[in-house]
């Protein structure tokens, strides 16, 4: 039996606190997400749903156990050969495990970022919302009821700056990310945190530059336009969608959202493609941020496997005495960046 391990954090998206992960109480009235085949393990967050890919370091030993505990005593509530989810346990002690085997992305982005899985709930830890960066939760208030707190969380009405901004019924947990989160690390203007006014996130706009796509954005420290790469804003940008699409669960949505994505040939080709289209993040569809956070996801968790099986080969052969190309990694990025995720 694994020892335990001492993988705790907040949830990516949302903030809420994850308990330690212990594989002697697998999965504790939470639900784990696993990919034996690519070596994958995410914790699904009992407060916004959302998945967060656990580290490297804390993930072998539980892979193996989650495996032997499918095999051994899993009970089958939903799924197929290539997505299952499983019952683990009895009573209140047990959780769910989702078994990931290759599926096609539109099963996968289904089962991942739908309400599919919410008719097998886990049990909860509530109020995530009043969890996120500490917001209070006295300062979320429904527009009906008159009130969003903006620039300051504590004070009641509307902010001058969110009159009219494309996502002023967010502003509380856009104002909560981006005051303690920056755009990018660096303003190609005044060479500081490239600081997102957060209800200027509806302005931002999504462009091709230099052949690549960026993100064009105001400042918030000089005031200039300035135009950062995207893969140095991807991990407030997936916050940010995460935010303002937290409700968009339909499953028919999810799977419109997927599907221009595998026109497009995958994460990559889609994200070009939009790009192309230089539009901001106010009057761009739902359809197609939604689209856009999945394909980031993936990049992400794409490049944190080639990274890691990259270091391993790499240790390897440095206590093997020598530096030499990897025969299988080029196999192994093709198969991690196939159109399947």
């Amino acid at each position: 039996m694994p020892s335990p391990l001492p993988c705790s954090l907040d949830c990516f998206f949302c903030g809420a606190e994850l308990p330690p992960l212990d594989p002697d109480r697998l999965p504790d009235r939470e639900r784990l997400a696993y990919d034996p085949e690519l070596g994958r393990l995410w914790r699904v967050c009992g407060e916004c749903t959302r998945w967060n890919i656990v580290p490297l370091e804390d993930r072998w030993e539980v892979l193996e156990y989650c495996e032997r505990l499918v095999r051994d005593d899993g009970e089958l509530l939903v799924g197929s050969d290539v997505l299952g989810l499983y019952w683990i346990g009895g009573g209140t002690t047990g959780g769910q495990l989702v078994r990931v085997g290759r599926p096609p992305r539109l099963h996968y982005a289904d089962w991942r970022y739908s309400e599919r899985l919410d008719e097998f709930p886990v049990r909860r830890r509530g109020g995530w919302i009043a969890r996120l960066l500490q917001l209070p939760e006295r300062s979320v208030t429904n527009l009906q009821g008159g009130a969003v707190a903006g620039g300051d969380a504590y004070h009641p009405g509307i902010p001058t700056a969110w009159v009219g901004a494309p996502f002023i019924e967010h502003a509380a947990l856009l104002t909560g990310l981006f005051a303690d989160v920056p755009l990018a690390e660096r303003c190609p203007s005044c060479g500081g945190p490239f600081v997102l006014e957060p209800y200027r996130l509806g302005d931002t706009r999504l462009i091709l530059s230099a052949h690549a796509p960026s993100l064009l954005a105001t400042c918030g420290l000089c005031g200039d336009d300035g135009v950062v790469p995207l893969a140095d804003a991807r991990a407030p940008l997936r916050a940010a969608i995460a935010i303002v699409e937290r409700d968009q669960r339909s499953s028919l949505l999810v799977q419109a959202a997927v599907k221009p994505v595998e026109r497009c040939g995958g994460a990559a080709g889609f994200i070009e493609r939009l790009a192309r289209r230089d539009l901001d993040f106010g009057s761009m569809p739902a359809r197609n941020r939604l689209a856009l956070w999945f394909c980031l996801d993936e990049q992400v968790e794409a490049e944190a496997l080639e990274a890691e099986w990259r270091r391993a080969e790499e240790l390897e052969s440095i206590l093997d005495r020598e530096l030499t190309d990897v025969p299988a990694f080029e196999e192994f990025r093709a198969r991690i960046r196939a159109p399947n995720p």
